[in-house]
């Protein structure tokens, strides 16, 4: 805690340094309105506009993600998936949980550091930001980094929305966006059902969105967001490698017998209240409720559980002046709890002949408290027109507690661990060598405090030889832009050297232990282009090429009697290339052509067992009319056009339990088809 202390202190004194440089300042007003936007952003943030986000099905993420270099989700399911950034989280068995998710400068991501993005309604996105490892202060220096959502901004229409699709795929949708004297009020309300490729595989969920903006007055501004999810959805599970080949329709029989599914509502409150207190300051401060009910039939057991959390996130901006030069600081610090009960019955589905899931007696119970909190402080200075510097540093810890509920087996697992603050710092470089082309360096440190599973032993007692993983990150790229604004294109090289990199073990069917996995290096390189031309004067061509190749390789693993030193991280593939282009004449009638080959990937720590190499491609052709008021879209898409059978997904390490075959594999969804109509009016 004396390291807590004195950062505490050290953002005392940062920020009483900022404010008496306000008072010897005249040219705040001017600094704040002119300064021109920061070249480091476009460095350190890949963003997603509201187009490209519906340019889908508007189901799933997928698609969008994967076309940004550095960023891999693999979707087993619509509500099975995992998303990994340089490699940072491939060892997650069934969830996200090594980046940090923010909606609206609030954070998504749990306590428990599980983050959920595919139960968010897609049409009430307008933008998407990805931060590739650990370079911002700001966000909690996460290893694996973050992403950032941020909703829609709309004024005086409603809308609808409605798709179809194959395997009965049906969405219905309905928007209105109305303002009320100081107030802007946004509402989207969404309907998805599918029964999907796979057996066992249902898929249903509600979602409700709703969203204020409220300016008091010149100085205050109030927002506030409502997100629900109601969510079911059966759960086909993985396969085996014979399955996979020759039956990959099936869902595991297990699952399949057991009828196991998910189900749960789930309810996320934030309000946020932003003060610019003159030209140069602003003091933004959020607070976060969120209640989750779920119940989920197991083939091993019945889980019930309930969630609760909590969170305040404050940050304050000084923008001023420095020997005549601007310089930006932020200081602040992020709090959230979770408290949580699980209960856990027998499945008894077995004395049944018919498909589904039978509740026993109770078998285990248990309640926790998972509690994260981060402490930060940046700043960004321009030396000149050319030479940008920006420096920031992060403090964080997390404590957990578990009180055992159920104490008829004989034995107590109630226990607390608390994970020691650790200082993170990060430096950033950009320099203009010329107008339009920049060169960027990095240097950050980062951590992954395990979830409270990972960090239980064999035995369900708290480990406390669990470390958090501990990451350097090194990084340098260049973007040039042209100068009639038609090529875009960024290069960058990284290097992040991880120490203890948590892993997990499978010591049951149900059950996986985190351990630390020595030293990993994941070097990479990723490039991307953009291109944009006028053909003629109703024809327009856009481009874009993006490749990524990885080199992720334990330096020093030993497990047990095995030594993996040397061998290739699991789950990720060695080279990710996207390559698309779009059609667009007159601004009416759109097409668009996506493309992606995935290179194999190792299965297991031994990399005794690859999957193998795939390529997709995705079409689009879509039609926009305006008539009065009115504005319309219809589009029509084929995904996987060319029927590739491909893993979606896989599950690293998996175990054979009882004689079977491990089963590693997520089968990919088959050629599938899709129509979509939106229709927006003006009020």
């Amino acid at each position: 805690m004396k390291l807590f202390t004195g950062f505490l202190v050290l953002l005392s004194f940062f920020h009483a340094f900022s404010q008496d440089k306000v008072s010897d300042t005249t040219q705040l007003e001017t600094v704040t309105l002119k300064t021109k936007t920061s070249q480091l952003s476009n460095f350190i943030t890949t963003s997603v506009s509201s187009k490209d986000i519906q340019s889908n099905n508007s189901v799933i993420i997928t698609p969008i993600l994967n076309q940004i270099p550095g960023v891999l989700m693999q979707q087993g399911a619509l509500n099975t998936n995992r998303i990994t950034i340089r490699g940072i989280g491939a060892r997650s068995q069934f969830s996200t949980n090594r980046l940090k998710l923010y909606i609206n400068d609030v954070p998504l991501t749990n306590a428990n550091g599980i983050s959920v993005i595919d139960d968010i309604d897609l049409n009430s996105l307008g933008q998407l930001s990805v931060i590739k490892g650990p370079k911002s202060s700001i966000l909690g220096a996460n290893l694996g980094g973050n992403i950032i959502l941020k909703t829609q901004s709309k004024e005086n229409t409603v809308g609808a929305m409605t798709g179809v699709g194959s395997y009965d795929r049906y969405q219905l949708g309905f928007n209105i966006a109305e303002n009320l004297g100081q107030t802007q009020i946004q509402a989207y309300a969404n309907h998805i059902q599918s029964h999907e490729y796979r057996d066992n595989a249902d898929y249903e969920r509600q979602n409700f969105t709703l969203l204020s903006t409220t300016d008091i007055n010149s100085s205050w501004q109030w927002q506030n967001l409502l997100l629900f999810t109601r969510l079911k959805a059966f759960i086909p599970s993985s396969l085996s490698l014979t399955d996979f080949e020759n039956n990959p329709q099936k869902a595991a029989d297990n699952w399949n017998a057991a009828a196991g599914f998910e189900s749960y509502d789930k309810l996320f409150l934030a309000s946020t209240l932003s003060h610019k207190f003159n030209n140069s300051n602003q003091w933004i401060t959020s607070i976060a409720f969120n209640v989750r009910d779920a119940f989920e039939p197991r083939p091993f057991d019945i889980l019930d559980e309930k969630e609760m959390g909590l969170s305040l996130r404050s940050r304050l901006q000084h923008n001023f002046l420095w020997n005549a030069k601007p310089l930006v600081t932020q200081i602040g610090f992020e709090w959230q709890t979770d408290w949580y009960e699980a209960q856990n019955f027998d499945n008894l589905f077995r004395n049944t002949p018919e498909r589904r899931s039978i509740q026993g007696a109770l078998v285990n119970a248990f309640d926790q408290n998972r509690m994260r909190f981060n402490a930060f402080m940046t700043a960004s200075y321009n030396f000149d027109e050319t030479f940008e510097v920006a420096a920031g540093l992060n403090l964080n810890f997390a404590h957990y507690k578990t009180d055992d509920q159920f104490l008829n087996d004989g034995l107590n697992q109630s226990g607390d661990l608390q994970y020691e603050p650790k200082l993170l710092p990060n430096l950033n470089f950009s320099y203009n060598l010329k107008e339009n082309f920049n060169v960027f360096a990095n240097y950050s440190m980062g951590t992954a405090t395990p979830s409270i599973d990972e960090s239980l032993d064999d035995e369900g007692f708290f480990n406390a030889n669990l470390q958090p993983s501990f990451g350097h990150n090194v990084e340098l790229g260049s973007r040039w832009v042209s100068n009639q604004k038609t090529f875009d294109i960024q290069l960058t090289i990284f290097r992040m050297y991880v120490e203890d990199l948590i892993v997990a073990r499978r010591v049951e069917e149900d059950r996986f232990v985190g351990i630390n996995a020595g030293q990993t290096q994941h070097t990479g390189i990723e490039f991307s282009a953009n291109f944009k031309k006028p053909l003629s004067e109703n024809l327009i061509f856009k481009g874009f090429v993006n490749v990524v190749l990885n080199d992720f390789e334990f330096t020093d693993f030993k497990d047990n009697d095995n030594d993996f030193s040397g061998n290739q991280i699991p789950a990720i593939p060695e080279y990710d290339l996207n390559f698309g282009f779009q059609l667009i004449y007159q601004n009416d009638w759109s097409f668009r052509l996506d493309t992606e080959w995935v290179g194999r990937m190792p299965l297991d720590d031994a990399n005794t067992l690859y999957t193998e190499s795939y390529e997709l491609l995705n079409l689009n052709l879509s039609r926009r009319v305006q008539w009065f008021n009115t504005s319309s879209q219809m589009s029509f898409g084929v995904n996987n056009a060319l029927d590739k059978d491909y893993a979606a997904s896989v599950l690293p390490n998996a175990v054979g339990f009882g004689g079977s075959e491990p089963r590693y594999f997520y089968p990919g969804m088959p050629r599938q088809f899709y129509f979509k109509v939106l229709v927006n009016y003006g009020l």
